[in-house]
Formats: structure tokens, C-alpha cells, sequence
């Protein structure tokens, strides 16, 4: 058990009547709750809080001041001092979802072109599940290791292993990182800013995943909300 978050989407409601319709929202999902669909029934939280801490979003520029926008976390002791451009939710039209995925985009992009940049300096370097594999079939009781030794001797991995920065920007074993074109490795990292470990949506259903289907589903769903949707950050204890 432990605490993670979930994007909560809500009919229009005011600042007043939030934390009613959360609670609304979430209530069927509730371990306590007495009205049990079936006696194996297992409910999804015990508690749960207005917070959005790492997953805020950001506000459409032009409406910083709409009373709508959740600017109070729950969960922190003392009060937060966002900026304005900041929340942890509001009505969907109102909230920036493209800024986000765009700078990610172009980060993304800048780290996937300096790599291959880097990368063509040196051999081509394979990833490590390619070593574990050969090294089971050669040497099972060691195929870790076998793997690991054979995996650093490429010197695409040393050169990269020696220098903390380099091996934080293009990871531990780029080969497996940088797996796939242009295209498909900025959709695929871009797809994972929005989303939250569960998603709560407007019809009552409660939805956990991860992986790019999940990802892709999330994004498409907050996309396609009409934009007086409420959509809230909340933490819950599982």
C-alpha cells in the first residue's frame, strides 16, 4: 500500500462545491464503503487529497485569475505559493495541456538528434539485453555477469559510463534508449507528461495502466473533454 495519484474529472462545479463532488466521484471506490457490489469487492483508496506537487498544470495564458483554478494542496502542511501559470486543476478549457507536451517535444527531439551525433563517433553499440541473452545460453550460473562485462566493453558504453553527465543525458544503455526513430521516441516520451498513474473519468470509471496505450488513452481523453470539465489532481492512499 501506498500513495499515488489520480486525474479526477468532474461535471462543471465551483470552488465551493469541489471537494463535494470529489468526494462524490471517488466515493464508489472507497475500501470502507457498505454498500459492497459483491463480497470479493476490494475498494481502490483509503483517503485522499487535493495535490498536485509534481504533476501540476499549466494555466492557458490569458486566464491566470479564473476563481476555478485549484491553487490549495491538500497534503502539504503550509500553504503553497504557485505561480500564476500553475494549478492543481481547473476547467479543461482553461487549462494549458500543449505547452508541456510541446517543450518536451523539443527536448526530446534535441537529445534524440545530439545522440545519434554522439553515437556515430564510435562503433555501434548493441543493447544490453542482447549480451544476457547470448551469455544464458553460454553460461547460465553467470550470465549476469558474463552479460555486464561484455555489455561495458563496447566503447560507445565506456566513454559514456566515465562521464556521470553524459550517461544522465543519454542513459545507462542508450542502444535500448534510443531504440527507435525521430518520430517514435518524441511521441512516446511526450505522451507521458499528462498522465497520471490512475485516471478518473466522468462516467465513474477508474482507470490504471502504464505503457503507451495507457498514455495515449489519457491524452486522448482530457483532449476530447468538453472544456468545462473540472479535472483535478488528488493524491490517494492505496
Amino acid at each position: 500500500m501506498g500513495k499515488q495519484r489520480i486525474t479526477v474529472c468532474l461535471p462543471p462545479v465551483g470552488p465551493d462545491g469541489l471537494k463535494q463532488a470529489i468526494e462524490q466521484a471517488m466515493a464508489p471506490f472507497w475500501y470502507d464503503r457498505e454498500d459492497r457490489p459483491h463480497p470479493d469487492w476490494v475498494g481502490e483508496w483509503s483517503y485522499w487529497f487535493v495535490s498536485g506537487a509534481n504533476c501540476l498544470f499549466d494555466v492557458l495564458p490569458g486566464h491566470e485569475g479564473d476563481p476555478r483554478l485549484v491553487r490549495y494542496d491538500d497534503w502539504t502542511e503550509h500553504p503553497e505559493d504557485l505561480p500564476p501559470s500553475r494549478c492543481h486543476g481547473g476547467p479543461r478549457g482553461i487549462l494549458d495541456l500543449d505547452t508541456p507536451r510541446a517543450a518536451e517535444a523539443r527536448r526530446r527531439a534535441d537529445t534524440w538528434t545530439a545522440y545519434q551525433a554522439f553515437a556515430d563517433r564510435y562503433p555501434p553499440a548493441l543493447p544490453f539485453h542482447h549480451f544476457e541473452e547470448r551469455a544464458r545460453t553460454l553460461d547460465p550460473e553467470d550470465a549476469r555477469e558474463a552479460a555486464v562485462a561484455a555489455f561495458r566493453e563496447q566503447p560507445l558504453i565506456q566513454v559514456i559510463e566515465a562521464d556521470p553527465a553524459l550517461e544522465e543525458r543519454f542513459a545507462s544503455d542508450p542502444a535500448h534508449h534510443f531504440d527507435a526513430d525521430l518520430e517514435t521516441y518524441v511521441t512516446r516520451h511526450v505522451t507521458a507528461v499528462l498522465p497520471t498513474p490512475a485516471l478518473l473519468t466522468l462516467d465513474g470509471r477508474w482507470v490504471e495502466g502504464g505503457g503507451p496505450d495507457y498514455e495515449r488513452m489519457f491524452n486522448a481523453y482530457l483532449d476530447g473533454l468538453p472544456g468545462d470539465t473540472m479535472i483535478v489532481r488528488v493524491l490517494y492512499h492505496s
